[in-house]
């Protein structure tokens, strides 16, 4: 017959103890381990809580009750600065055209430098002058608000498809009249064919999906900046209409730029037939009109600087003036009205 085995010896007073401390042990280690884990989870969810909810809706700055958020100021600086190295990549590229043509280019070259070096500052600012631009937009919502001028969804529409070349009702092609001449025989010049609605719709689609890839802009953020133009645009006429017709006033636009040198590249351009408006968003370093062409609107005499305002009163509506130089840098004005 097998063995019985032997029951096992109890265990002594000693050992019970030490087996009841290790256990406890061991429970405390789990729970502490428990609460460890816990805390953890705790500190790492509210660091996202934080970064992602809390942090993204920060005031940066607030106008009459409305608050301008973190999120929105960071994803307008960073549309702005795409904006600007896409600019300054095209700039380099066609410095770099211009050099492989050969020939005596200097003049050109050293305006694309210029113009290299503007980009370069703006990027630099682009921050301060994006919340600038911000709290702009909303003083002009707040103020259209009052008066009760509005933009319409249909505005909108037909200013965006102005941005991107795309025209609803493009002008129809004149009838050549038949005439019993001698046809002459001319090279064909190529013409460019008006943009359909598909292709419009198209290029929008993919332009807005890599903007929003790159930048987080998205298509209603570009609908919003265009709502905020239009609006500028009316509130501007609704002011210029209210103007006191008494006393000497006059409706002017400017060019600023800092050197002399500058500013005679500027007025050889113009007195080349350029327009005022565009080299003015072009070249211009004032920021608070050169978007509006340099239009400074109606002003009355004390209010600008002494030279400017001499310069400006002097000028007939139309006609351009010579360089005035002020404390701000150098001046190109026209006088409008």
């Amino acid at each position: 017959m097998p063995k019985r085995l032997a029951p096992p010896s109890p265990l002594s007073r000693k050992q019970l103890s030490r087996r009841a401390k290790e256990e406890k042990q061991r429970r405390w280690l789990l729970i502490g381990t428990a609460a460890l884990f816990a805390l953890v989870v705790l500190i790492i969810a509210w660091g996202l809580y934080d970064q992602y909810v809390l942090r993204p809706r920060k005031p940066v700055a607030t106008v009459e009750g409305t608050v301008i958020r973190l999120d929105t100021y960071q994803k307008y600086v960073r549309y702005r600065r795409a904006d600007y190295r896409n600019y300054l990549q095209r700039l380099e590229s066609y410095r770099q055209s211009i050099n492989a043509s050969g020939g005596d280019q200097t003049i050109l070259l050293q305006y694309i430098d210029q113009q290299i070096q503007q980009v370069k500052q703006q990027l630099m600012s682009v921050s301060t002058t994006v919340l600038e631009e911000l709290i702009d937009d909303q003083i002009i919502r707040h103020e259209c608000a009052r008066r009760g001028i509005t933009a319409s969804e249909d505005e909108v529409q037909l200013r965006l498809e102005e941005q991107f070349g795309y025209d609803r009702n493009p002008p129809t092609p004149e009838p050549t009249p038949v005439t019993a001449t001698v046809p002459i025989t001319v090279t064909p010049t190529p013409t460019t064919a008006p943009m359909t609605e598909e292709q419009f719709l198209e290029e929008s689609r993919a332009y807005f999906t890599r903007v929003q890839q790159e930048t987080g802009f998205t298509e209603r953020d570009f609908r919003y900046l265009i709502e905020t133009s239009i609006l500028r645009e009316k509130l501007e006429s609704a002011l210029k209409a209210e103007a006191p017709t008494t006393g000497e006033q006059v409706h002017a636009r400017h060019i600023l730029v800092k050197t002399r040198e500058e500013a005679e590249q500027v007025l050889a351009r113009l007195r080349a037939g350029e327009s005022f408006e565009a080299l003015a968003q072009e070249v211009s370093t004032d920021e608070s009109n050169k978007d509006k062409g340099g239009d400074l609107g109606w002003f009355g005499r004390g209010v600008m600087d002494k030279a400017f305002e001499d310069a400006a009163f002097a000028l007939e509506p139309g006609q351009i003036s010579d360089i005035v130089e002020t404390s701000f840098g150098f001046h190109i004005i026209r006088v409008d009205e």
